[in-house]
């Protein structure tokens, strides 16, 4: 590391990273917004406690974030991860309240998350805890980010805060759009089957937009990128369901 960089960041150590406000040596808070000091890059420790948070407590800008998150997900995440975090809805709080919301919604509507032309004992699980469907995908997807994106130089914690941020925006599409059509039109497994192809495209390319302006570099490199996640994350998910339908119902 470089003197300018080092002074660099001994200089960002002393202000607030959310409004720029001087900080004293021994300050917790900025007096100004009254942000917590944020020290160092976030970390798997951050976003845990956070997770903890989420199920004590839920904020009232949750609708406000919603919006920021349809027009500029991953500018939102950017901000996140550098410190600017007083003016969001935490991103594992909300990935837990739409989870919670999506769930309760599918219990009360019978959508078959899982749809197979043989039952089995895993599908049946699935389908009666369809919560760790959204739970699983999410480190996977950002699993799949960090191996991606190796060369961008973001570690895993701050590419789980992209995934949080658009899956909860993903299960608030399915909860809100995918879920009622579905309902209103004809319920059934084969109507879930066509919406659910119907609509496919409409996440990845939801994802793609956020890493055009989460990730460095060019924004339609960004973008492919975030295709390429969402594929190699949907091809892992699609092996781990395989395994433990091998493993658990033969």
């Amino acid at each position: 590391m470089t003197d300018s960089r080092i002074d660099a960041e001994a200089v960002r150590e002393t202000v607030c990273r959310d409004c720029g406000a001087p900080l004293a040596p021994a300050q917790t808070y900025c007096g100004t917004c009254g942000q917590k000091r944020i020290v160092g890059r976030i970390t798997l420790h951050e976003i845990a406690r956070d997770l903890l948070h989420a199920l004590m407590h839920v904020d009232r800008s949750v609708l406000s974030l919603v919006w920021q998150l349809l027009v500029r997900p991953g500018a939102v995440a950017r901000d996140f991860i550098e410190g600017r975090r007083r003016r969001y809805f935490g991103p594992f709080a909300f990935l837990v309240v739409c989870v919670a919301v999506g769930a309760a919604a599918i219990a009360l509507s019978g959508f078959p998350v899982v749809t197979t032309n043989q039952p089995n004992r895993v599908a049946a699980f699935l389908q009666s805890h369809p919560n760790l469907v959204y739970f699983i995908h999410v480190p996977l997807l950002a699993a799949a980010c960090r191996v991606v994106c190796l060369l961008d130089r973001l570690h895993y914690a701050e590419h789980l805060v992209l995934v949080a941020y658009t899956e909860g925006m993903h299960v608030l599409w399915n909860t809100l759009v995918l879920v009622p059509g579905w309902y209103l039109i004809a319920p059934g497994p084969e109507l879930s089957q066509r919406l659910f192809y119907a609509v496919l495209p409409v996440w990845p390319l939801y994802f793609a937009f956020a890493c055009s302006q989460f990730l460095p570099g060019r924004r339609w490199v960004a973008a492919l990128k975030g295709v390429a996640a969402i594929v190699l994350a949907f091809a892992a998910l699609q092996l781990l369901t395989i395994a433990i339908t091998r493993v658990f119902a033969p």
